[in-house]
């Protein structure tokens, strides 16, 4: 008899589990209708990501919930008549099934894909991939399909249950709700804000640190190659200037374009990176202490083909989960002749960091700029292309990257 009044309300740690888990699955169901329907690139990678590490905390969360179901006691169950009661327990057992298989499935699902994501939980603490073969993948997208689905219908069921026998009993959800201040309604309102917190979420991903307009403007089509670049010769302006003038910085303009070329099977395929941020502070009479820091959001990756893009993204290229930005610093710029320069420093991608030597024609009118330019580098000096993509059969070593942009000087 002592123990009655215990019984009455769940224990703290399932109160806490419970609530954290309703409010993750409403997300988590949310984000999984409309993960195909969302755009190709960054949206997408970044809503793909936040769905895998959801899940996993879901699935950690389950196990620890069913652990504080088996340990802790609980109230005495309901007692109802002998359909609607066993019903009720297979609701729950089936809840359980589809909170951990779900993950699991979805675990299976990302370790087996032909493109491999790391999976970075909330883009900070790696997660591993399941050492199972590629034969696992098909019945996991599968499994992981229907136990979606399940999982939404027994949510309804659950909760049509819950609000049943709140009806006709008294105060009955206040035996799972986390004190006398919390309502039935507050509580299905913030399962509804969840759910729609998802479905609106934009996933545009993280923006460069300081973000310009030229990077905002992604380039569908290729650039044309370095050599068809006319050569700017030096505007009357610049000729004319009567005194040397020290390096200032200038402000990235809108239209700026980043390129890339690489053959496969001796077949070009271009692309382009919709987010990069350019940090310049220059002047052709004060080279000395000129400077160019170039950041390349890697993610934004666009070949106008939605599976060569994630492939990109992947583990075996990119690695954008782990190395997320390319950052070219120039530390020595030196004049070609009239409007021609090199800018000599260092790339780093993919965590390594090597020499780069980018050419590049300028023009300077007053305090208007533009400059287009290119650079060559060896992917696998970059350890881009891992396993079978770590040879030059079918794609070539040899990149060439490519640029434009107009600047205009900050006063």
């Amino acid at each position: 008899m002592a123990e009655a009044p215990a019984r009455t309300r769940y224990s703290a740690a399932a109160i806490v589990l419970h609530w954290a888990l309703a409010l993750l699955l409403a997300f988590q169901l949310g984000m999984g209708w409309r993960l195909e329907d969302l755009p190709k690139g960054v949206a997408q990678f970044t809503a793909f990501q936040l769905h895998k590490s959801v899940g996993i905390l879901i699935l950690l969360l389950s196990l620890a919930r069913l652990a504080v179901r088996l340990v802790k006691p609980r109230p005495v169950p309901v007692q109802d008549k002998p359909a609607a009661m066993l019903l009720a327990k297979a609701v729950h057992v089936l809840l359980y099934v589809a909170m951990i298989g779900g993950p699991l499935a979805g675990w299976v699902l990302v370790s087996t894909g032909k493109v491999r994501l790391q999976t970075m939980l909330f883009g900070t603490v790696p997660w591993p991939d399941l050492p199972l073969g590629a034969g696992w993948h098909e019945p996991a997208a599968v499994l992981h399909g229907v136990l979606a689905w399940l999982l939404a219908g027994l949510i309804a069921l659950h909760v049509a249950g819950a609000l049943r026998h709140h009806w006709l009993r008294c105060d009955f959800l206040g035996r799972m709700l986390p004190g006398p201040g919390w309502s039935v309604a507050l509580a299905l309102t913030g399962l509804a804000a969840a759910y729609t917190a998802s479905t609106f979420w934009s996933f545009a991903g993280p923006a460069p640190a300081a973000p310009v307009a030229a990077a905002a403007n992604p380039m569908p089509a290729p650039q044309p190659s370095p050599s068809e670049t006319p050569s700017p010769t030096p505007s009357p302006s610049e000729s004319a200037s009567p005194a040397p003038e020290q390096a200032g910085k200038w402000l990235l303009q809108s239209g700026g374009r980043l390129t890339f070329q690489a053959a496969y099977a001796g077949t070009p395929v271009n692309g382009s990176f919709g987010k990069w941020d350019a940090d310049i502070v220059f002047s052709p009479d004060d080279l000395a202490k000129s400077r160019i820091r170039v950041t390349v959001d890697l993610a934004s990756v666009n070949t106008a083909d939605g599976e060569r893009d994630e492939m990109l993204r992947s583990e075996s290229f990119f690695a954008v989960a782990t190395h997320p930005r390319a950052i070219f610093t120039a530390t020595r710029i030196t004049a070609k002749g009239a409007g021609r320069y090199v800018a000599n420093g260092t790339l780093t991608l993919h965590g390594q960091q090597r020499p780069l030597a980018l050419s590049f024609d300028l023009r300077i009118d007053g305090d208007q700029a533009s400059a287009s330019g290119s650079a060559r580098l060896n992917r696998l000096s970059y350890g881009v292309g891992s396993g079978e993509w770590a040879t030059t059969d079918p794609i070539a070593d040899g990149v060439t990257i490519a640029f434009r942009l107009k600047a205009r000087r900050a006063r």
